[in-house]
């Protein structure tokens, strides 16, 4: 997952107009969490607006999530609908966390997600395992050179992701 998210990080700078290692001195003692998420099986209908995780935003600046087929996670797009994530066997989710969206001063924006229960695979348990990448503890994160100009200033503040994660915590 280390290895993953160090190249990730490294296709997003390219994305960014920036040299394909310019994240590299901000991981190289990254601060990432890797969780094992186990959800119950329900017994009955959830009520109105109850979900098996609400919806929110990862912290860091990328998760990389394995689900299994239960599904139920689900994305907000631009439009503010929710549409279903599909479980496709063998692969990952990545999502774009709050860091991410501060380097890139909202250009990409945080993945707001949610994961609901409905359907016949509500009566089974789910397993997500998300591995939450986090810079190092001392990082700077502020916008990127290629995300400001002067028609398009900074709108964060620059903030070491240890700072950005006791704030968050």
């Amino acid at each position: 997952m280390e290895n993953l998210s160090a190249e990730l990080m490294a296709l997003f700078a390219l994305a960014l107009d920036l040299p394909e290692r310019w994240f590299d001195d901000k991981l190289g003692h990254h601060m990432t969490n890797l969780c094992a998420n186990w959800y119950f099986p329900l017994a009955a209908e959830p009520l109105p607006n109850q979900y098996r995780k609400g919806p929110h935003t990862d912290w860091g600046s990328l998760t990389v999530l394995y689900q299994d087929d239960a599904g139920g996670l689900e994305v907000l797009d631009k439009s503010g609908a929710w549409v279903d994530v599909p479980c496709i066997p063998g692969s990952y989710v990545i999502n774009i966390g709050d860091l991410m969206a501060v380097w890139t001063n909202d250009r990409w924006v945080s993945t707001m997600h949610r994961v609901v229960a409905s359907g016949e695979r509500m009566n089974q348990p789910r397993v997500s395992i998300p591995f939450f990448h986090q810079p190092n503890y001392d990082a700077v994160v502020e916008c990127l050179p290629s995300c400001q100009g002067p028609e398009n200033p900074p709108k964060f503040l620059p903030v070491s992701s240890g700072e950005w994660l006791q704030q968050k915590v």
